[in-house]
């Protein structure tokens, strides 16, 4: 269980240096999403052939590919709606409708996936999303706003069943899942992208791009599948938050971005809240060995 912890808090911080690598990219996020989702889907590709497991790699998913795709098409989904957001309003309105994602996962968890609903989980995932709004807290909402929250609020709910959707194939090996999910998130997002209108990047875009595609989603959606195998998805929501927590810290870091104080004061708020669910983990794990002994 702690490893499960680990890969999450993992994808979290990989996740969160995305906005970094976005910058040095110079290009429309729908054309990041494009090439990111398309060099995972071939990287991958590539890995499965040299590991000789492209037919086990289809066989593995047989009975559970109904979610496999279901899971590629929301992850796509997810994308398009939180840039559309990002397009509509302001930044600050996009991230906070958009981190209503955990919150949603962890509702939704005693219905679709029947765990036990922890009032500590509750008490933390409400201070974090508390945390995100001292951070990002809204702006003069217009009508044209309220298009961009709601678009920022849809993404969240496809990002909820991203999450949802891969717990239920958690049988499929995690990298057979993120192959797959990848590829049908490339077929979802070809014609979105050709009526935007897709130009031809330069080298140094593409190299980025390509890098946000091994990093950002091949290696860091595996590295999420592989903890939500053994983490309780409403704690895997909870933690969710250390993603804006972990983009102020590269800003800062590789942007010279500097924290106000409602920055510091939310970011404290989310990682008190991680700390809660860590501390679940760790109960847990105590009463285990007691057991065993």
């Amino acid at each position: 269980m702690a490893v499960g912890y680990v890969f999450v808090i993992a994808a979290m911080l990989i996740w969160g240096s995305v906005g970094i690598f976005g910058r040095w990219a110079h290009q429309d996020a729908t054309v990041i999403v494009f090439f990111r989702v398309l060099s995972a889907f071939v990287v991958l590709t590539l890995y499965q052939m040299v590991r000789g497991n492209m037919r086990r790699a289809w066989t593995e998913t047989r009975g559970r590919r109904g979610w496999v795709m279901f899971g590629g098409v929301v992850l796509a989904l997810n994308w398009i709606f939180f840039f559309t957001a990002v397009q509509l309003t302001s930044v600050a309105n996009a991230v906070l409708s958009y981190y209503l994602a955990p919150v949603i996962v962890t509702l939704l968890t005693p219905l679709l996936l029947q765990e036990r609903l922890e009032r500590r989980t509750l008490f933390a995932v409400g201070l974090a999303f508390l945390g995100t709004i001292v951070m990002n807290p809204l702006s003069d909402v217009s009508g044209h706003d309220l298009l961009g929250i709601g678009a920022g609020i849809t993404a969240a709910v496809f990002y909820a069943l991203v999450t949802i959707a891969g717990k239920k194939v958690s049988g499929v090996e995690a990298t057979t899942l993120t192959h797959w999910q990848t590829g049908v998130a490339v077929v979802v997002l070809t014609p979105y992208v050709l009526w935007q209108g897709l130009p031809v990047p330069s080298s140094a875009s593409l190299l980025v791009m390509c890098a946000i595609g091994v990093i950002h989603t091949a290696l860091a959606l595996t590295l999420y599948f592989l903890g939500l195998r053994r983490v309780k998805v409403q704690h895997v929501g909870v933690l969710g938050y250390l993603d804006p927590v972990s983009a102020i810290l590269f800003a800062f870091l590789f942007l010279g971005e500097i924290p106000g104080l409602t920055t510091w004061i939310g970011g404290t708020l989310i990682l008190v809240s991680s700390y809660l669910i860590l501390r679940v983990k760790e109960a847990g794990s105590a009463l285990g060995e007691q057991a065993q002994a």
